[in-house]
């Protein structure tokens, strides 16, 4: 598994479900060094994969990539053909899903309010 892929979803995961880095840490029994490490490419150990999976109720596998799931490639395939939001998937790929789609619902409400 790729570290940088690993750390990154457990970073979104955390910020979404309210967890600080320290619990996660202590509950999963890991520490920064390690997630510094992931963060370098370190690949995490199956047993760590298994841990964290348990504990945030996440799976990774086949997870080439947060933009792979069906969801989140059919809502930057909308903002692609709309020319009003096209700025927006330049800016897209390095943003977690759930950033993506916070800020598509702000749009649309300001258009709303702008007709």
């Amino acid at each position: 598994m790729d570290g940088l892929k690993f750390a990154t979803r457990i970073e979104e995961e955390l910020r979404r479900q309210h967890i600080s880095k320290g619990e996660f840490y202590d509950a999963v029994d890991i520490t920064a060094t390690a997630m510094y490490g992931w963060k370098r490419g370190a690949e995490p150990k199956k047993e760590t994969v298994a841990a964290v999976e348990e504990y945030l109720g996440i799976k990774f596998a086949d997870e080439p990539s947060h933009y792979m799931d069906s969801e989140t490639a059919e809502l930057l395939e909308q903002i692609r053909n709309r020319q009003d939001l096209r700025v927006l998937l330049r800016s897209a790929k390095d943003v977690p899903p759930s950033s993506v789609y916070e800020l598509v619902s702000k749009l649309e409400k300001l258009k709303e309010d702008a007709n």
